[in-house]
C-alpha cells in the first residue's frame, strides 16, 4: 500500500505542475495579445537635463523601430531595442520594460560632455568622462573647458593621438574639480609636441604647463603665485608664467628679466615687511683670465663706443706719463689698477 501511495502522490504533483505550466502559457498568451497603451521616457544618471537626447528624440527612434502605442506586446523585443538605442552616440545606457498596465517604460542615461576640443583644421567635438567623442548637437549652453590644436579630426585615432586625447581628458577632469580654474581658464592650447599652454580669462599672460605630469601640483603652485604675487603686482604686468619646473614658478614681467618664485616664500609687492625669497644663482666654472689694459678708440658715431683690448708691452721707463685730456693725441688710454710688485725674471 505504501508503494501505491507514493505513486499516487507523484501523479498528483505531475498533474499540478502541468496545470501551472498551462495556466502560465495561457496568461502569457493573453497578455501578448494585448496592445501597448503608452510609452514613458525618463532621463536618468548624473544629469536629467536634456543635453543631447530628449523625450521627443527617443520617441522618434522608437517610432522608426515600429514601437508605438497600439502595437501588440508580443512584437516588442526589449533586448534588441536596448542594443539599438545604445548605438546612438549620445546614449550611454538604455533600459526598457513593460509594466502591468502595458506601458513601455524607457530609462535613458545620456553621455555628459566635460570638454570641447577644437582640431587644427577648425572642426570641434565634445568628449565625455570616458573619452567618448560626441558630435555637436547642443540643445543648451554648456560651460566647459576648451582645448585647441588637436592634431586630427578623424574618427579613428592613431596611438599617439589616443594618448594625447587621454591627456586632454585628464586635464579637463582636473579643471572641473576646481571652481577657481573653471572660471580662470579661457582655453588650453595643445602644442605640436603634445604639451599644454593655458590662456587665462583674467590677465594678459600665458601660462606654460608642459605635460600633464603632476598637473594638480602645477595648478596649486600657480594658484599660490596668483594669490601672493600676481594680485599685488598687477594683473596685466606679467607676460609669461612658467609652471613646468618642480617646486617653483618662473614669471616673466613685461620688459623685464624673469623672476623665480617658490611657494614657500612670499614675493614682496611694495611692503618691506614681507619676506624676500633667497636668490638662486647658477655659477658656472670660471677660468681665470689675465686682462690687459684697454684702449678706447673713438669712432665717428656718437651713439656707440668701440672697446678694443690690446696687450700692453712692458715699459722700460718707469717715469709716469701725463694722460691729460688737453693733449693733441686723440687716443685716450684707460688706466688700470696697479698690481702689487712681484719679483720678475728678465730673459
Amino acid at each position: 500500500m505504501k508503494q501505491w501511495q507514493k505513486i499516487v502522490i507523484r501523479i498528483l504533483w505531475s498533474i499540478a505542475a502541468a496545470a501551472l505550466i498551462v495556466l502560465f502559457v495561457v496568461a502569457w498568451k493573453a497578455k501578448s495579445e494585448k496592445q501597448l497603451t503608452d510609452i514613458q521616457v525618463e532621463l536618468v544618471g548624473e544629469s536629467a537635463q536634456a543635453l543631447f537626447m530628449d523625450e521627443i528624440s527617443i520617441r522618434s527612434i522608437l517610432n522608426d523601430q515600429g514601437v508605438q502605442v497600439g502595437v501588440p506586446i508580443e512584437k516588442i523585443n526589449l533586448t534588441q531595442l536596448e542594443h539599438f538605442i545604445e548605438k546612438t552616440e549620445w546614449v550611454k545606457n538604455a533600459e526598457f520594460f513593460i509594466n502591468n498596465k502595458l506601458v513601455l517604460e524607457a530609462k535613458i542615461e545620456q553621455r555628459i560632455p566635460i570638454a570641447r576640443v577644437f582640431t587644427a583644421s577648425g572642426a570641434s567635438f565634445y568628449i565625455d568622462k570616458e573619452g567618448w567623442r560626441l558630435p555637436l548637437k547642443q540643445l543648451t549652453v554648456l560651460n566647459l573647458p576648451v582645448f585647441t590644436g588637436f592634431p586630427t579630426d578623424q574618427p579613428k585615432l592613431s596611438k599617439p593621438d589616443s594618448v594625447l586625447l587621454k591627456d586632454v581628458l585628464f586635464f579637463a577632469k582636473t579643471i572641473l574639480k576646481d571652481s577657481f580654474f573653471m572660471a580662470q581658464v579661457a582655453q588650453v592650447n595643445i602644442e605640436p609636441n603634445g604639451t599644454f599652454q593655458m590662456v587665462p580669462t583674467l590677465g594678459d599672460h600665458l601660462v606654460l604647463i608642459g605635460s600633464v605630469d603632476q598637473l594638480e601640483d602645477k595648478l596649486n603652485r600657480l594658484f599660490t603665485f596668483y594669490k601672493n604675487v600676481w594680485v599685488g603686482s598687477g594683473i596685466n604686468s606679467y607676460q609669461v608664467i612658467d609652471c613646468r619646473f618642480n617646486h617653483q614658478v618662473v614669471a616673466l614681467k613685461k620688459g623685464l628679466e624673469p623672476i623665480q618664485f617658490t611657494g614657500n616664500f612670499i614675493w614682496p609687492t611694495g611692503d618691506s615687511t614681507l619676506a624676500m625669497p633667497p636668490v638662486v644663482e647658477k655659477i658656472d666654472s670660471v677660468v681665470p683670465i689675465k686682462l690687459a689694459k684697454a684702449k678706447i678708440l673713438p669712432v665717428k658715431s656718437t651713439s656707440k663706443v668701440q672697446v678694443k683690448l690690446v696687450k700692453s708691452k712692458p715699459k722700460l721707463n718707469n717715469k709716469p706719463k701725463n694722460n691729460s685730456l688737453n693733449k693733441k693725441n686723440k687716443t685716450a688710454k684707460a688706466l688700470m689698477p696697479k698690481k702689487s710688485k712681484s719679483p720678475t725674471k728678465n730673459n
